[in-house]
């Protein structure tokens, strides 16, 4: 027997992997990552089916960053709203609003004045293209 024939590789593993085992790996790669945005989405469900509920008492109604680890929290606790300021490590109240007094967020102001084409239409007409609903 040669020295060629005694290190030979096998018939195999002389021309690369074959097509089974790289289908193996892609079907095994797609379970992986189902398996992952299943498991996100659960995680989702459970955190935000916790913090929902018909018989809440604590309700945030709005959140305003301050800074990069400042913010103002509008939290209604009953029928009293509290502004509380929330950094880093500590939780301030700011202001304690009478029961009935009217903390509600005046409605936004209109996104284009009347006759003010949008960026979308502006965009389309550019193109020389129709808008499309």
């Amino acid at each position: 027997m040669d020295k060629a024939t005694l290190f030979a590789a096998p018939e195999a593993a002389a021309h690369g992997a074959s097509g089974g085992g790289t289908m193996e790996i892609t079907i095994t790669l797609l379970i992986v990552v189902a398996f992952l945005a299943g498991l996100a989405w659960f995680a989702k469900r459970v955190r935000g089916g916790f913090s929902r509920g018909g018989g809440q008492r604590i309700q945030v109604l709005g959140a305003q960053a301050l800074g990069p680890k400042e913010r103002a929290v509008l939290v209604r606790v009953g029928d009293t709203d509290i502004l509380v300021g929330v950094a880093a490590n500590n939780v301030n109240t700011l202001h304690v609003f009478p029961a009935g007094a009217n903390t509600e967020a005046p409605p936004a102001p209109a996104s284009n004045p009347p006759g003010t084409p949008d960026f979308k239409a502006l965009l389309f007409k550019s193109l020389g293209m129709k808008e499309r609903p």
